[in-house]
């Protein structure tokens, strides 16, 4: 599986945290034949430790905007701020990726949100 399609499932499993609570990781993970896919175990596993961490640094820079973000895009800061903090993925990629899975399911100009909050966390 590729890098693209490894992070559109961990979109999924972040956004399907949101909503319900991933109580056993292995069990889904299995349910959805990704049990090999290490990097998404990776990633996972490194935005369950760091939670709280990635959540202060989105509330840090959104202010009052963070309560007004959708289950989705907020899903998908969680992954990219999760990938530049805590996983040494270069920012420029995990910003692209983010992007582009905004243009996929967010509304129309979601995408240039998400691009613009993550722009001043790196920059800060």
């Amino acid at each position: 599986m590729n890098r693209k399609t490894q992070r559109d499932w961990i979109f999924k499993l972040i956004y399907e945290d949101s909503i319900n609570k991933i109580e056993n990781l292995d069990k889904v993970l299995e349910n959805h034949n990704l049990s090999e896919e290490t990097f998404i175990r990776e990633s996972i596993n490194s935005y369950n430790e760091n939670y709280e961490k990635i959540e202060e640094i989105l509330k840090n820079h959104l202010k009052k905007r963070y309560n007004r973000l959708s289950k989705v895009e907020k899903s998908i800061l969680f992954l990219s701020v999760n990938e530049i903090y805590f996983m040494d993925i270069p920012h420029q990629v995990s910003i692209n990726e983010a992007v582009e899975l905004a243009k996929t399911y967010c509304n129309d100009n979601d995408y240039q949100i998400i691009n613009s909050v993550l722009g001043k966390i790196v920059r800060s």
